[in-house]
């Protein structure tokens, strides 16, 4: 927009008589400390410290809610959680009795085949 020397001139005189341009911060906030009305905690060091140690503490919270919900299988991997979990792992295959789980598996087979032909000879006798 452009604006003539009469309209520059009449701002800078308006400005000039407003009571923003001679207001102090001071005096600004001190009358917008009048206009709040309600119960008000006044701020002291204690006061302060809890709050900002509750605060922190909030968004440390949130942050890692926040890195939870959007972990991926690659964010974990280079994270390297993976290597002491693997570490457990490997006791855990040591101690693994490989002909206990197939004598195991094998009757788990046995066990279904002796339902399903009990269910078949039921429907048989049945009709």
């Amino acid at each position: 927009m452009i604006k003539t020397k009469e309209q520059r001139a009449a701002e800078k005189a308006l400005m000039a008589n407003s009571p923003m341009a001679t207001l102090t911060l001071e005096d600004f906030l001190e009358s917008e400390r009048h206009k709040l009305t309600g119960k008000l905690t006044p701020v002291t060091e204690e006061t302060f410290a809890k709050w900002k140690l509750d605060r922190i503490s909030k968004k440390q919270a949130e942050e890692e809610a926040k890195k939870m919900k959007e972990a991926t299988g690659r964010a974990m991997f280079e994270k390297g959680d993976w290597q002491d979990s693997d570490a457990d792992s490997d006791d855990e295959d040591a101690s693994w009795n490989i002909d206990a789980m197939r004598r195991e598996t094998e009757a788990a087979r046995a066990r279904k085949e002796e339902e399903r032909m009990a269910a078949t000879l039921g429907e048989v006798t049945i009709s």
